[in-house]
């Protein structure tokens, strides 16, 4: 019988919010502000870049989208309908809005499903089942399958690993030990990309247990590495106290 993990485990408006950062979704206008009718290709990348559409013309442009390629097997097209999809769930999720949230979880699940029916190797379907299971069920060995798939069919694509980390990493403690070393790889990339705000924001999305785990994975960085991460940790207003990262004089004194 499935073991339901602790309510912990689901993520948090707070969480979701950290991952949203790590996208760079963080939506800046809406879509009064563009003067051109985007495709949804150029939707998806407006998307990723930042930029902010309402809910409901997202809606309309997905019901749409939807309608007109029923049948087809797209995979670029099906893989933004699901980012858009994530879209509309994280906003429901950041609102708050339990009614909201009960529409777009099976919308996620389906666009994730049709994508994945039509190219079963995308890693982001497989990543949006598992965000969906998390969020419905709990914990549970589909979740594991979910996420195990999202690692095999994408181990080192840092467009999914900045999504996939703060999931995976949220949940760390229930993981089997490879996708425990697999999630810790994730975060190995990210800050061997130098993409250290992110590397941080990741880190504090995290439970206390596992940013010890992230610190002991940073010991074998270089120090200037490590210093640059424990500067952006306290422009946040944090202090990070790990052996790997010695208190600066400013602190001693």
């Amino acid at each position: 019988m499935p073991q339901a993990a602790p309510r912990s485990v689901a993520l948090s408006a707070a969480v979701l919010n950290a991952i949203l950062v790590v996208l760079a979704l963080i939506w800046l206008g809406s879509v009064a502000s563009y003067t051109f009718r985007p495709t949804l290709r150029d939707l998806a990348s407006h998307l990723m870049r930042g930029e902010r559409y309402d809910d409901s013309a997202l809606e309309r442009i997905v019901t749409r989208v939807g309608s007109d390629a029923k049948g087809l097997c797209d995979p670029k097209l099906s893989r933004n309908v699901v980012l858009i999809q994530l879209r509309l769930l994280s906003n429901a999720i950041e609102a708050g809005d339990a009614a909201a949230m009960d529409l777009r979880l099976p919308n996620v699940t389906g666009a994730a499903k049709q994508l994945i029916a039509c190219s079963p190797s995308e890693s982001i379907g497989w990543l949006a089942l598992y965000w969906a299971e998390i969020r419905t069920l709990g914990f549970s060995p589909s979740a594991i399958s979910y996420l195990t798939q999202s690692y095999t069919f994408a181990p080192h694509e840092m467009w999914v690993q900045l999504f996939r980390a703060p999931l995976a990493l949220r949940a760390y403690g229930f993981l089997p030990e490879k996708l425990k070393q697999q999630t810790l790889d994730d975060f190995d990339d990210i800050v061997g990309a130098r993409q250290l705000p992110t590397a941080l924001v990741i880190y504090q999305a995290a439970s206390a247990a596992t940013q010890a785990v992230l610190l002991n994975q940073m010991c074998s960085q270089p120090d200037e590495v490590r210093l640059v991460f424990r500067r952006f940790a306290q422009d946040r207003g944090f202090t990070i106290s790990h052996p790997c990262f010695p208190a600066s004089a400013s602190q001693r004194g």
